[in-house]
């Protein structure tokens, strides 16, 4: 019995951090690093979700259990690390902050021909630092020339083609509305 109980134990908590970890994903706050936490979290529910089927199972069904849970974190860890290759880093162009938050023109494809200019504004610091998109530009079309906070809940951000686009800002969730995203880089 001590074994089925540490099984559902382990079963239990495999739940709550897939929660959590559905969590992540739904990202409600607008969290900078909350692909990282995602991947963690999902590494940390296949460990608990092998260690609870090898609880109950012995003999060589524990090996086959162990080898699989093995094979699925070598898989997870492959993606994870994959899809952080392709997805590359962006180039801050300026900053702008007031108080505790910062509107950051950001580069994206530092490395393409053509690279896409995008404004976000951050809160706070380390791992649980917030991000959220305000203006997102096309290709061909240059940095935007001024970016401001307007007041604590406003943000503008003004293109080189005079084009001028607000955005509210939610103090706590740091959700923007409207997050812009022009059609074509000649025109609002």
């Amino acid at each position: 019995m001590p074994r089925l109980r540490r099984a559902v134990i382990l079963a239990v908590l495999a739940v709550i951090v897939g929660g959590l970890a559905a969590l992540a994903v739904l990202d409600p706050f607008h969290l900078r690093h909350a692909r990282w936490f995602t991947s963690g979290l999902v590494l940390v529910a296949i460990l608990l979700m092998t260690a609870a089927f090898a609880v109950v199972v012995r003999g060589i069904g524990r090996a086959l259990v162990l080898a699989l849970g093995a094979v699925a974190v070598l898989g997870w860890v492959t993606v994870v690390w994959l899809a952080s290759q392709v997805a590359g880093v962006d180039r801050e162009v300026s900053q702008v902050a007031d108080g505790g938050r910062r509107l950051v023109v950001v580069e994206g494809a530092p490395y393409a021909i053509d690279p896409i200019y995008a404004v976000v504004i951050r809160s706070g610091s380390g791992p649980f630092e917030q991000e959220s998109v305000v203006y997102q530009g096309v290709e061909q079309a240059p940095a935007p020339s001024g970016v401001r906070f307007v007041d604590a809940d406003t943000v503008e951000v003004r293109t080189s083609g005079g084009c001028l686009y607000r955005s509210e800002v939610e103090a706590v969730t740091l959700a923007v509305d409207p997050v812009h995203r022009p059609l074509r880089a000649d025109g609002c």
